[in-house]
């Protein structure tokens, strides 16, 4: 059973990531690619995330019910890989935030929420947390990182995730993948307030 305020208090998808398209595959194999080619393949997927935090950062935290964060984090490999996480060394350079590390207890790898799947710093304390994930599928790893935080002191946390996999042949995401339509990136939208012609 789930403790009560132990999930994220914002969960933000940057881009949907439809399986099949490109997006979804590159954030299913950035973390393998080792050729110049794919490691500039890997640095748009960075990018993407630098930029979103630039343009909506401030609606996150808000909604997130803090004023910004003070310290980040990443959802570790859900294989436990070891080292650390791709993404995390596209980004940390940039994004300035003082890091908390999260690690897999072993055995605890699973699909399923559980509060002690992962173990977090203790620098975490009385912090509010930018918890950074590449795609989210059903959100049991993002949010059982997020318990993790919770447990060990942090007051808030905000899950800013680049792609929310949707997989066409699931029955509960068809509809939405029927009303979607391919384009590049928009810069403009940010799934925690409405589009800006919307909103005037």
């Amino acid at each position: 059973m789930l403790g009560p305020g132990l999930l994220a208090d914002a969960v933000v998808p940057i881009c949907y990531a439809v399986k099949g398209t490109a997006l979804a595959a590159d954030l299913w194999r950035y973390k393998s690619w080792r050729t110049p080619s794919a490691s500039a393949r890997a640095a748009v997927l960075a990018l993407l995330l630098l930029t979103f935090l630039h343009d909506h950062g401030p609606c996150v935290w808000r909604h997130a019910g803090m004023a910004a964060p003070s310290r980040l984090a990443v959802v570790p490999t859900g294989c436990g890989r070891p080292g650390p996480h791709p993404l995390l060394e596209l980004t940390s350079p940039y994004l300035r935030l003082p890091l908390t590390r999260l690690a897999m207890w072993p055995g605890r790898q699973g699909r399923h929420l559980d509060i002690q799947r992962f173990h977090a710093e203790r620098t975490v304390a009385r912090a509010d947390v930018l918890l950074i994930d590449d795609s989210w599928v059903s959100g049991a790893s993002a949010q059982s990182a997020a318990a993790a935080l919770k447990l060990a002191g942090a007051r808030r946390v905000a899950i800013v995730v680049l792609g929310r996999h949707l997989d066409p042949a699931n029955p509960r995401a068809g509809e939405l993948v029927a009303r979607l339509r391919p384009g590049p990136y928009d810069p403009s939208k940010c799934a925690v307030h409405p589009p800006l012609d919307q909103g005037r």
